[in-house]
């Protein structure tokens, strides 16, 4: 569904829907549409020239990253993430910066409110038995 939305967005197509509601109707006129169409021709040219317009295909990318790695080591390529601890990784500890402490906060006042709460009663009640 994401893939076709966003053919139909950049003009190279058409969007059909869910396939459960696609007719046979439905589907020759999409394709009649695209075949007659010539701004679908346009947008899948321009999009085309685009991609290879490329200055390395993926051959030449690949012998380019090998043949820098080798000359010049890998480290400066090295990611953050391999070295980083799991729970930063996972990011458990913004989990508890977030979730955790505003939670703690809420129970302390609610704990708080409760206890004044029953407090005041007490002493009311006590009160009212001394007169």
């Amino acid at each position: 569904m994401y893939n076709s939305a966003r053919m139909q967005y950049r003009g190279y197509g058409v969007n059909l829907g869910r396939m459960r509601d696609v007719s046979v109707d439905k589907l020759i006129a999409g394709a009649r549409d695209v075949i007659n169409n010539r701004s679908y021709t346009a947008a899948v040219r321009a999009a085309s020239l685009v991609f290879r317009s490329r200055s390395q295909n993926p051959r030449q990318r690949a012998a380019w990253w090998i043949d820098h790695v080798i000359q010049h080591g890998g480290s400066h390529v090295h990611s953050y993430a391999l070295d980083m601890p799991w729970y930063q990784y996972l990011m458990l500890d913004l989990l508890v910066v977030c979730l955790v402490i505003p939670l703690i906060l809420m129970t302390s006042s609610v704990t708080a409110c409760i206890c004044c709460c029953v407090h005041r009663r007490r002493a009311t009640t006590t009160h009212h038995k001394q007169q």
